[in-house]
Order: structure tokens, then sequence, then C-alpha cells
């Protein structure tokens, strides 16, 4: 694991890690979810787990969160749509390989959603814990009382969370975003291998919206629905499944 970094359009610099097999032949990014980062979860597992089978592995904090550049309270899902093409950038202009697989995980997933049909060099793309709409999905990452400090206050504070991101302000423009941009409609122009894999038991996001997904999206398709897990595939069974899973779709 080796620290890196690179510059997003805006001039932030975003921060991450690079995972580096011997040989490889394929890349992976890796987009982590809202409000985690890279190191957090899914994301600290999946760079060592995917480099043990040979797969060179990119994770990076997203603008505004953790170790990158940017202010925490300025996020929006279409800034971080526009950091994964540098993201991309920076794999091609110093690693080669082959064949690119987009990661993305929870509100990763929904990134990774809206922008891999725009990105012709992804090969394939691995979406885990994903939404099949934001409209609907709004409620699942703000409760009644952070709706309601959107629209009086125009800002919610974090009170609980990661020690980086307590007590940290968010401003409504996150919110009004659920209501604008259009997975549906992104989906349907990717065109390209897509793997849904969702935990059965998933806490945060109903396995409906993952089904509801996979109807919308173009073939080649897949839905992997591991039985009994949670949103973040935390049992080490359950992501045992998860990454055979990709392994026999990223090969």
């Amino acid at each position: 694991m080796k620290k890196i970094s690179f510059k997003n359009g805006k001039g932030l610099t975003l921060r991450g890690y690079i995972f580096t097999p011997k040989k490889y032949d394929t890349a992976v990014v890796f987009l982590h979810g809202f409000p985690s980062d890279c190191r957090g979860g899914t994301g600290k597992r999946i760079g060592p787990s995917l480099m043990k089978k040979g797969y060179l592995v990119l994770t990076f904090d997203f603008s505004g969160t953790k170790t990158s550049e940017g202010k925490f309270e300025d996020k929006l899902m279409s800034k971080e749509v526009k950091d994964v093409h540098y993201a991309i950038d920076f794999l091609f202009r110093n690693y080669c390989f082959k064949k690119l697989v987009l990661i993305g995980h929870s509100t990763g997933a929904i990134d990774a959603s809206l922008y891999a049909y725009k990105d012709k060099r992804i090969d394939k793309l691995i979406l885990l814990g994903a939404v099949s709409d934001l409209k609907h999905s709004a409620r699942y990452d703000f409760n009644d009382e952070q709706v309601r400090d959107f629209w009086t206050k125009g800002y919610i504070i974090y009170k609980r969370g990661k020690k980086w991101v307590k007590n940290k302000k968010l401003k409504k423009a996150f919110y009004d975003e659920f209501f604008t941009l259009d997975i549906p409609k992104a989906m349907k122009k990717y065109r390209r291998p897509l793997l849904i894999i969702h935990g059965e038991k998933d806490e945060a996001i109903p396995v409906n919206d993952p089904q509801a997904l996979y109807a919308l999206a173009r073939r080649p398709k897949k839905l992997v629905i591991v039985r009994d897990a949670d949103h973040s595939f935390r049992n080490p069974r359950h992501w045992k499944k998860v990454v055979d899973a990709m392994m026999r779709f990223m090969k």
C-alpha cells in the first residue's frame, strides 16, 4: 500500500492509496460511501483483498472528505462524480494495464452509476449496496430532524459519526441533488458489463433497490444477493462471497 495524490478539475489535491501486486493486467478504482472515506469499512478491505488476487487498486478520498482538500460543507455528489474522472486519469498516467473496473459502494455506487456511461475507458462496473433512484433514497441518508434543518437552517450538523466528520456542517445543496440527479437515465446509457452485489439484510438500503436497478440496466448484467449480509458485508464469510463474485465477474 502506497500513499498517492492527484489534482481534480478545481485544482484541489485528492489523496488516497494504491495497492500494487507484482503482476497485474486489470486496474480497479474504488469509490467510497458517504460520510465515510477510503479507509473506512468496505474501503479498508477492498484494496488488500483485490491486490492479493492480482489487481491494481486505487482508493481515494473525494474532495471535502477526510485527507483530501475541499470543505465538507460544500460536498455534492455531482462534484464526486467529476472527481472520478481525475482518479482514472491518474491511473492511466502512472500505470500500465489492459482493463479498468470501476467499483462503488453505497454513495460511491451512486457516483459510479452516474459516471460510468460517460467514460469509455471503463470496461466493467461493480455496484455494492446501491440504490435505484435518488428521489426515494434521500430518506436512507437523512432523518426527519435533518430534513427539517435543511429546510429551516439551510444546513445540518453531523452530531455522530467518525471523528473527522463529527460536528461538521453540510449544506442543503447536497440534499437537493437527490431530486435532480438521475440514476435510471444514467444506467440506461451504460452498455458494458455490470455486476450488482447487495446484502440480503442491508440495514441502510432495502433489497428491492438493487432489484429495481438490475431491472432497468442493460445487458450484460448480473445481480448477486449475499444471504444474511449487511450494508458493508462486515462478516468475513459475507465479504469472501463478495470478493469471489467480483473475481468471477472481472476475469
